[in-house]
């Protein structure tokens, strides 16, 4: 038979299929699988009325959904597709192309309508879902309509809540809820293009001031972020992205040092918040609760203030006087911390509780996961080895180190051991290179400083004398998913590696430590509502990592969130972060538009693995204003309000 194959693949077009191919084939085969190496999101078999499938239905035949097919096409769409827009499109489709145009199609229009614009909220889905189960349906286009809304519902429930709740459509698709996409990409919805403006003029105090209105540790953003808003920044599309992070250091670091940056802070209330761990979560929303007004002190068990920041990310990338400047401006604005002191040893929650208005739980994940074999010398995890280095200045390790994982934390742990002293260190991952979840920029740091990598392979087996590591056995891993992306990994018993070792890190994933919870549930901490942060318990609330792990600038922004709760429930009318900024209209130089990026700069691999010193470098005024220069200002088109005059 011959199929349309279409959506977010390498290779469009018409091809004569067998019907016996499996979805799964016919992606791989004819479509060349997903462009850019995306993640596959969406799978419909038949046109926009077809099958939509679920993970573990690409395995079926084609044959099998013969009787679902209402056109010849299979659509294939990656991660960037919006479920909101989708429904737009389906009943957009309905009434335009199908000419069914009735009251429950235009009722469903109305509403998904609402949600794309910002309009709609809980309640809007509860219609939806009422439309949906009192429509006696007229015809097979409504009965399919109403099973692609079902499947949407159901498996996109997060994304059609963060439309709702947060006002925030992720991709920067829906037009009502779009301001530019890298400030939709920012899960802090920083105002990338006016910061970049201001900066670009010489404005460092009003460029840092505008980015702290959304993440107040922006100069360590501007070291360590994830930046997903250059991944959706639109210069991409035409040459290379513009380097966003690189500019946020650049202003951040201008205005510390052009001047005593100081901030306002609303007149003092009554009400007092704990807050307990110093990490991003906590230092954020301490940092807005005290802005307005209230009297806020944060509990941190370390000696040394920023969580993970501080104790997890190496000192080469992130040196601790980094976050020392960004929390005495914290400090500055009323926040009391107080380190070395455990909650559950030195003071119990329930007393916080008794002694506070509200309570604000932002201990983060703390607890290294282990494989097999921590009870042998040599063996332990990436975040007590990283822990070691920056808190008690660790300095050895093995000379042949093996670090199992696959993540940030993993390449972290393998080039801090070259620091230290080991000569032959390797990655094992359960992925191949391509698919490993570390970002390309330390997977390449990595490589140039001579850790090998041993992608597709897991732990098998430990070997040891006298309770002294020795080597390690790996075996061949075939696929780390299932077809649902839910962590399946199948193995080959039968391939395996003997591998020479005195060292061996674990940087599998990391859990919270609940034990200083003495008044909640703890198996309900990780199931709390997102975008409420309430626990089961009364003014105690809980936020960041220990809620499930995410990279610091998802932190600092659910942060923020918990904060406007935390306002709200102690009677306030709204967070303060800041007086509105004019941020200036600017022609676009139309010279720029052949401009190449001027790429981030670092230490050479050989210079920068002799030591923990910082390998990152500013870019130059003269180099930042011409980066700066290469913002497209995609905001202008946008329909939400600006801080434009």
């Amino acid at each position: 038979m011959w199929i349309d194959v279409m959506g977010s693949v390498n290779t469009r077009g018409r091809f004569e299929v067998s019907s016996e191919k499996t979805i799964k084939e016919i992606l791989a085969e004819y479509a060349q699988g997903i462009k850019d190496s995306k993640r596959l999101k969406l799978v419909q078999v038949g046109g926009p009325l077809g099958r939509c499938l679920k993970g573990g239905e690409i395995n079926n035949s084609l044959s099998l959904y013969k009787e679902d097919m209402t056109g010849d096409m299979i659509l294939f769409l990656d991660e960037l597709m919006c479920p909101v827009d989708y429904l737009r499109f389906l009943t957009r489709f309905l009434i335009r192309e199908l000419r069914l145009d009735n009251s429950f199609t235009r009722k469903l229009n109305e509403l998904v309508e609402k949600i794309a614009n910002g309009q709609g909220n809980r309640l809007t889905v509860e219609e939806i879902k009422m439309e949906l189960e009192e429509r006696r349906v007229q015809n097979l286009a409504e009965e399919r309509t109403r099973e692609i809304f079902h499947y949407f519902l159901g498996n996109f429930k997060e994304e059609i809540e963060e439309h709702i709740v947060q006002k925030r459509c992720r991709n920067g698709i829906c037009r009502g809820l779009m301001v530019a996409q890298c400030i939709n990409a920012c899960p802090g919805e920083v105002f990338v293009p006016g910061y970049v403006e201001l900066m670009k003029r010489g404005r460092y105090e009003e460029a840092y001031a505008l980015m702290r209105r959304n993440n107040p540790l922006s100069f360590i953003c501007g070291k360590v972020c994830a930046r997903p808003c250059e991944d959706r920044c639109r210069r991409g599309e035409i040459e290379e992205t513009v380097g966003v992070r690189a500019l946020k250091r650049y202003a951040a670091e201008m205005a510390l040092e052009e001047s005593e940056y100081t901030e306002k802070r609303l007149e003092p209330k009554e009400k007092k918040v704990a807050i307990v761990g110093g990490g991003p979560a906590g230092l954020t929303a301490a940092y807005y609760l005290a802005k307005s007004g209230y009297g806020v002190t944060i509990y941190e068990a370390e000696s040394r203030i920023g969580g993970m920041l501080a104790m997890g990310i190496p000192e080469y990338r992130l040196p601790q006087e980094s976050i020392d400047r960004e929390v005495e401006l914290i400090k500055k604005v009323g926040v009391e911390i107080i380190t070395g002191i455990r909650i559950g040893e030195d003071i119990q929650l329930n007393q916080l509780r008794r002694e506070h208005d509200a309570v604000l739980l932002a201990t983060g994940c703390h607890a290294g996961n282990a494989g097999p074999g921590t009870e042998i010398q040599g063996v332990e995890t990436a975040v007590k080895l990283l822990k070691e280095i920056k808190l008690e200045g660790r300095r050895k390790i093995g000379k042949k180190v093996l670090v199992v994982g696959g993540g940030d934390v993993a390449m972290d742990a393998a080039r801090s051991a070259l620091r230290l002293g080991a000569t032959d260190v390797k990655v094992i991952s359960l992925e191949d290179y391509t698919s490993m979840p570390a970002s390309l920029e330390e997977k390449a740091g990595a490589l140039q400083e001579g850790v090998e990598f041993l992608s597709g392979y897991g732990v098998h087996g430990i070997k040891s004398a006298e309770e002294q590591l020795t080597g390690v056995e790996v075996k061949r891993c075939l696929s780390v998913v299932d077809d649902d992306y839910r962590f399946a990994p199948v193995y080959d018993e039968g391939e395996t590696l003997e591998l020479e070792a005195d060292s061996l890190i674990y940087a599998i994933g990391q859990v919270p430590d609940l034990s200083y919870i003495d008044c909640v549930d703890t198996a309900k901490i990780r199931f709390i509502e997102e975008d409420f942060f309430e626990t089961p318990v009364k003014k105690v609330y809980a936020v960041g990592d220990m809620c499930g792990p995410g990279t610091a600038i998802e932190a600092i922004a659910a942060a923020k969130r918990a904060a406007q709760t935390i306002d709200r429930y102690l009677g306030g009318e709204g967070i303060y972060d800041g007086d509105d900024i004019e941020v200036p209209e600017t022609n676009l130089d139309c010279t720029t538009w052949d401009q190449k990026a001027t790429e981030e700069k670092i230490l050479a691999a050989q210079e920068r693995c002799s030591s923990f010193c910082e390998i990152g470098e500013s870019y130059t005024q003269e180099e930042a204003i011409t980066e700066a220069g290469r913002c497209m200002r995609c905001d202008r088109n946008s329909q939400r309000r600006l801080w434009l005059k």
